[in-house]
């Protein structure tokens, strides 16, 4: 490269932008610590190549030799400079992209989580429903659907309160949470009633899971002086896909109902073809 550039342009202005492109890199690449390192090693290699190699005829005194070495520390701590100011520019708009797309991401999780239990929330629901209804139909993948109602809960608000019927929403969306699998979808519809989407769950598998959920609830620490809360609990198993979201959280509805039905605190199974 020095080489080409003192064919081109004299050995001066090759020696120059060789050591100011050594420096450039460096800047951009290492921390100030080595920069200027690299900066104190190329003034040193600049200064010295001209009078290693022959360059300069006549010897220069004390004085012009501490003149040349000046300016060319300088030049090349000014490139040093100049480039790591840029360095530090482009790693501060990274930060400040990657924090955005950071914030942009919490709020859209934020606008599908449910404020009061940090569940998914109804409109989330839908969307990972119709996902999985077409998994279902692409690839014959099966799924689980629960609908789970509390009984009792609008006595507790009557007798303590909508903040303690809030604490009891609470407690009954971190027992879903945290019984839930890492891929299943927890999402509290509104009020009082929740529900769960169950991927690769089979006929098997989906009422064990409603059962637990109802026997989780029914034990729950609720304070003692509020009335007594319980789950009624529809659940379906969808071998083959329903027609739409709105027919699966219907079957799954009528399963609940019918549970209420029974007597409440219970888990009642729909079969997808028999209604």
């Amino acid at each position: 490269m020095i080489l080409t550039l003192d064919r081109r342009a004299g050995a001066d202005v090759a020696l120059a932008l060789v050591h100011m492109g050594i420096v450039a890199v460096a800047g951009w690449r290492f921390a100030p610590a080595g920069a200027w390192a690299t900066v104190a090693l190329a003034t040193a290699g600049w200064s010295a190549a001209p009078l290693a190699a022959g360059l300069t005829r006549v010897d220069p005194g004390p004085e012009a030799l501490a003149w040349h070495v000046g300016v060319r520390l300088t030049a090349l701590a000014s490139v040093a400079a100049t480039v790591g100011a840029c360095r530090t520019t482009v790693q501060r708009l990274m930060r400040t992209e990657d924090a955005l797309a950071l914030s942009l991401l919490r709020e859209r999780d934020s606008a599908r989580r449910d404020r009061l239990t940090r569940l998914w929330n109804s409109r989330a629901l839908h969307e990972a429903l119709e996902r999985e209804i077409y998994r279902c139909r692409r690839y014959g993948r099966p799924f689980g659907l629960l609908v789970l109602d509390l009984d009792g809960f609008k006595a507790v608000n009557d007798t303590g309160g909508h903040e303690a019927g809030d604490r009891v929403l609470q407690t009954v969306g971190r027992l879903i949470r945290e019984n839930c699998r890492a891929t299943d979808i927890p999402a509290r519809l509104g009020g009082d009633e929740f529900a769960v989407i169950l991927p690769e769950a089979s006929s098997l598998t989906v009422p064990r899971y409603a059962l637990k959920l109802v026997d989780l609830i029914a034990r729950a620490p609720f304070p003692a002086e509020l009335p007594r809360v319980t789950a009624s609990v529809g659940a379906v198993a969808f071998a083959r896909a329903p027609g739409s979201a709105e027919a699966a959280l219907s079957a799954a509805d009528e399963a609940m109902y019918a549970a209420k039905r029974d007597g409440k605190n219970r888990v009642v199974v729909h079969e997808p073809g028999a209604a």
